[in-house]
């Protein structure tokens, strides 16, 4: 069976929720947003029963006098599963598509307003009874927090991944087995009879005899191993890697290593499991690393619900597969109707920062870097802190990417609210991607650089005084100015023909980042206001920002 649907109510770390699960769900969002919140509240729905009342508390409510709710929804169900659920499955009398839902309520006890009362069950059996234990493993649920360790232990223990996968195998060895058995035997056989040991145990059993209530013999005692010839053959056997000639165990890798063992063996080990919950699958691990953890997580065929904070583990999915979480608690999720195969593989690979604008209050979104550089030095030369207030100025390649990017990211998407800062010849494109009325529009959500940004800060702060200042930063010589300008002193160097030098590109590099960067470094609050389209920008993010 296939979780297709999750609601919330009433949880006071996340506003209500009803997300779709499209295969995967991938959760993204700032730190504290509540994103591993809704891991546990699923953790207890599908686990033991015994957590329920350890992990739940009238503080989990929002609203005490309404009872916190939540429901998942499976379908797709295997002719056993229908068996097992034959009276919890119900059927649409319409369309006759079956589905069953499991459902957890928390609500405070009348007789003491401190404590809680829960119920779990599936409604579509019409009364409140728990799941059966067997019910409860049919649905499959496995949970990997974000504060498990990168231990050996962790891979090697009794539950670690290994021995899971060690215990699978023991039950296909066949005949094998009784060889392994035998060779135990003769092993245990050998350390019986062993001068040395023989000793060792005599002199144990001579100083337990001091301290015990009885009298201990040498033959009371025996040295052998741990496995068990006639039960577990493989019983604290473990895995090694060769390296120059030697054996080398777990425990002696890299925390980075281990954790990408621990990663790939637990995937594999519970292969049987119908959904695996992960928190920040990332963690410990190289970029090249993460994605190669993404890649093993979307190609296996039970569902993935992942929490993190990684890039290059949200490449790997569908954007219809993302939840993002904003900084108020509200879930946002786009409707795979709007967006074509071709927008959603576009907007998904384009950068790393992707993420960023998933997960932030504002996305300013210009063309490319200089741009970017511009935008950050007047927001700082204004005294706005982009970072406190949530905003993420993101650089798209090329005017021609905002339009899907804006699909993605805006009202019909993850609803960030997006400001973009775009040059005149390309406009018209931007206005229409965000709709309506162009008065509307340009100066609210568009603005605009008039001809482009280089010619608007060389008007702004003066031609000469630009020239000057790419001089002093060592990214452009005086002679290559004026010769480039058609005048014979900085006091001559026009607007038009300077943007044009910032603009324009060398055999060896393109000069728009360098000149951008050295105006950005040298920029002042009184520059910064003269700035007119990127100032605007700044003073309408400080308005949005301080509602």
């Amino acid at each position: 069976m296939r979780l297709v649907k999750i609601t919330v109510n009433n949880y006071a770390r996340l506003q209500d929720l009803d997300v779709a699960v499209r295969g995967h769900l991938v959760v993204v969002g700032a730190n504290d947003v509540g994103k591993t919140s809704l891991l546990r509240l699923l953790n207890l729905l599908f686990g033991a029963t015994a957590q329920l009342y350890q992990g739940l508390s009238i503080r989990d409510l929002r609203d005490p006098n309404t009872p916190l709710t939540i429901n998942a929804t499976f379908n797709a169900f295997s002719e056993d599963e229908r068996t097992l659920f034959h009276r919890e499955i119900d059927i649409d009398p319409a369309d006759k598509s079956e589905s069953l839902d499991v459902r957890l309520e928390v609500q405070v006890d009348p007789e003491d307003p401190e404590s809680v009362l829960i119920s779990r069950w599936c409604p579509g059996r019409g009364e409140v009874r728990p799941p059966s234990r067997e019910q409860l493993v049919a649905f499959g649920w496995r949970y990997l927090p974000a504060v498990r360790t990168s231990s050996a232990n962790q891979l090697e223990g009794s539950n670690g991944a290994v021995q899971v996968l060690l215990k699978a195998v023991e039950s296909e060895l066949g005949d094998e087995k009784a060889a392994l058995g035998s060779l135990l035997d003769s092993f245990n056989d050998k350390l019986e009879e062993s001068k040395a040991l023989t000793t060792l145990r005599e002199g144990m059993a001579e100083h337990l005899s001091n301290s015990m209530p009885r009298s201990i013999d040498a033959n009371d005692l025996s040295i052998r191993t741990s496995a068990d010839p006639t039960e577990s053959v493989l019983e604290n056997v473990s895995m090694y890697f060769s390296r120059e000639g030697a054996f080398v165990p777990l425990s002696e890798q890299s925390d980075g290593i281990r954790q990408l063992i621990s990663m790939t063996l637990f995937d594999l080990a519970e292969g049987a499991a119908n959904v695996i919950a992960i928190d920040e699958p990332e963690l410990h691990l190289h970029p090249l690393s993460q994605r190669t953890v993404a890649e093993l997580l979307t190609q296996q065929v039970n569902q993935k619900i992942l929490v993190t904070h990684s890039p290059y583990v949200v490449q790997k999915f569908d954007p219809t597969q993302v939840v993002a979480v904003s900084p108020d608690g509200t879930c946002h999720q786009i409707d795979p109707a709007q967006f074509s195969v071709e927008e959603r593989t576009q907007a998904h690979w384009w950068s790393p920062r992707m993420l960023e604008a998933l997960t932030a209050r504002f996305a300013i979104l210009v063309e490319g870097i200089a741009d970017r550089l511009i935008v950050e030095a007047v927001a700082h030369a204004r005294g706005l802190s982009l970072d406190r207030i949530g905003a993420i100025v993101f650089e798209l390649g090329g005017a021609e990417n905002f339009p899907t990017v804006y699909k993605l990211l805006g009202p019909h998407g993850f609803n960030v609210q997006v400001l973009g800062l775009v040059d005149e010849a390309e406009s018209p494109r931007w206005v229409g991607a965000v709709g309506g009325k162009p008065k509307h529009v340009i100066g609210r959500d568009v603005f605009i650089s008039k001809v482009d940004l280089e010619e608007e800060y060389c008007r702004a702060l003066g031609a000469p005084e630009v020239a000057q200042r790419l001089i002093t930063a060592r990214v452009a010589q005086e002679s290559g100015v004026l010769s480039s300008c058609g005048v014979s002193t900085l006091a001559d160097v026009g607007v038009t023909e300077l943007a044009k030098f910032c603009r324009s590109s060398t055999k060896t590099a393109n000069r728009k980042v360098p000149a951008a960067l050295a105006i950005s470094k040298s920029l002042t609050a009184d520059d910064a206001l003269k700035i007119d389209s990127v100032s605007s920008l700044v003073a309408r993010l400080q308005t949005l920002s301080s509602k």
